[in-house]
Parts: structure tokens; sequence; C-alpha cells
């Protein structure tokens, strides 16, 4: 997967993405939320992303 201009991110309330955010370290999950980019772990935290890239899918079970 490449990194897609934040730009272009989707921007849907509560849906979780990984937002690069290179002046906070790199890569955060956030989620867009009434106008900005929240970190989904703590949102009174505001990221300020210049890219993203969809959640990937959870692994499947290793039996």
């Amino acid at each position: 997967m490449t990194p897609r201009p934040i730009s272009t991110a989707p921007e849907e309330d509560d849906t979780p993405l990984l937002l690069f955010c290179p002046d906070q370290g790199g890569w955060h999950t956030g989620v867009w939320f009434r106008g900005k980019w929240l970190a989904y772990i703590d949102m009174s935290v505001v990221l300020k992303p210049s890219h993203w890239l969809p959640v990937p899918a959870d692994p499947p079970d290793a039996d």
C-alpha cells in the first residue's frame, strides 16, 4: 500500500485510518470528527496528518 495525500482521505466521522503526522512522530490511528483529525486512542489530541492509509484487516487466527 502506498500512503495517499491527506486531501484524498474520506472524511467520515468515526472511521479509523492510519495517519502519517510528520510533526507528531510518524504514524497514528486517527478519526475525522467534527471537522478535524483526532487521535483514536485519545480524542483530546488533534492530529496534523500529511498522508493516510486504510486500517488493515485483522490477521487470521493463528491456531
